[in-house]
């Protein structure tokens, strides 16, 4: 009988079985047969990076979490300058309101969680075009323009050469259905 998908435990067979040497079609093919939803199985063997890929790009990915970490720094220390200057001590609880994202992105991509590098490099893109459009001081803008360009071609990056084929609207099916794996 077949049971709804778990994620992490799913994660942990498709980990396991690779390093027995098994392809991703094999893997699908295995799990097909106990789950229902095929494309989510699809894309968990998508997303989940293989482990030379992982070594291979470990340090551009520490390279990414710092760059993320420097922008909750950059964050918190804007909360307490405008609360200090505006003399307003109840700004500080937005400390841990604003970096959340920052965080979120921070632990995913620790992790290793492949669809969370695109949208990672979307949302600072987006973020920074919202805030040149609000500041008026060169420095900020300098600056943020430097770890936006950093963070998202580094995200879009890993997001290509870790999970290439990670593509949610592109996978290829056979005749019967069944959903192809390289």
């Amino acid at each position: 009988m077949k049971k709804s998908i778990d994620r992490k435990s799913v994660q942990r067979l498709i980990i396991d079985n690779r390093s027995l040497g098994k392809t991703d079609q094999e893997i699908y093919d295995q799990l097909s047969m106990v789950y229902f939803d095929k494309k989510s199985i699809a894309l968990l063997i998508t997303s989940t990076i293989k482990e030379e890929l992982k070594r291979k790009y470990k340090l551009l990915n520490y390279i990414l979490i710092g760059l993320l970490l420097s922008t909750v720094v950059f964050k918190i220390i804007s909360i307490v300058g405008i609360s200090l200057d505006t003399h307003k001590p109840w700004l500080l609880i937005t400390i841990f309101f604003f970096p959340i994202l920052n965080v979120y992105f921070i632990y995913q991509i620790a992790n290793y969680y492949g669809p969370i590098y695109r949208f990672c490099g979307l949302i600072v893109i987006a973020g920074f075009l919202k805030m040149i459009t609000e500041s008026t001081h060169w420095i900020d803008i300098c600056i943020n323009l430097i770890l936006s360009v950093g963070i998202a071609g580094i995200a879009f990056y890993l997001d290509q050469h870790m999970f290439p084929d990670y593509k949610p609207n592109k996978l290829i099916k056979n005749e019967n259905g069944e959903f192809i794996l390289s």
